[in-house]
């Protein structure tokens, strides 16, 4: 029952997609990573990075069998390549990206939370202005974080690796910086619940976005399927 929660179009063709691509040799398999990283700086669509990394394994296969790999048979770079399959996908919305790792990265702060829940006996509480407001600052950051590698890409492709390098880590840097500022604002003497209500929140949570994912995916597999259509 909870497998079928949690699996739709997307996951079914990621775990084809990594199966398929362990039969690779490694410098296939390192072109493909290159051209789902870049891609990921232009769509927010992470369903239709998987059709195109359905068809490179394919067409990876295929070289292999002739003693070639897929550099050769798509004649460019994974950084030509990504610019000029995007023209003709689906672009998404950001909760496209969000709804891919934020139920799971919520099912392990809500696991935390019943460990502590347990260890201190079922009375430990939290804060509830903080608890209410974690889920959105959540997905701001991730989106955010998206941004962020976006805008480092476009910044490798005009000065060089090493100044996406530094865009990212003058990230994390403010990121820190901002989340310790912001920490001393904190009120010290704010309402506090019980850490029971606090995982029913979150579970909550994780049970909407991941509806969202398999609402979300399923349709653009509808739209435009990945599985072989039977022939009439």
């Amino acid at each position: 029952m909870l497998k079928k929660l949690v699996q739709n179009e997307y996951t079914a063709l990621y775990k084809e997609n990594e199966l398929r691509e362990s039969t690779l040799n490694m410098q296939d398999r390192d072109f493909l990573h290159q051209v789902c990283a870049r891609m990921a700086g232009y769509t927010w669509n992470r369903y239709e990075i998987e059709r195109v990394r359905k068809d490179l394994i394919g067409m990876a296969a295929q070289a292999e069998a002739r003693d070639s790999d897929l550099h050769g048979v798509l004649g460019c770079a994974p950084d030509e390549y990504s610019r000029q399959i995007v023209d003709g996908i689906d672009r998404g919305s950001p909760l496209d990206f969000v709804c891919i790792d934020y139920p799971l990265l919520y099912l392990i702060l809500a696991c935390l939370n019943v460990m502590a829940l347990v260890a201190s006996g079922g009375t430990a509480s939290g804060n509830l202005v903080l608890h209410l407001v974690q889920p959105f600052m959540v997905i701001l950051w991730l989106v955010i974080g998206a941004w962020v590698y976006r805008k480092g890409y476009e910044l490798s492709m005009q000065f060089g690796v090493w100044t996406e390098l530094g865009w990212i880590l003058l990230f994390l840097v403010l990121f820190v910086g901002l989340s310790l500022f912001l920490g001393n604002f904190a009120p010290n003497h704010s309402i506090q619940v019980p850490l029971g209500y606090v995982v029913v929140y979150q579970l909550a949570w994780v049970a909407g976005t991941q509806w969202w994912q398999n609402t979300r995916y399923n349709r653009y597999a509808r739209r435009y399927p990945w599985r072989e259509q039977p022939q009439l």
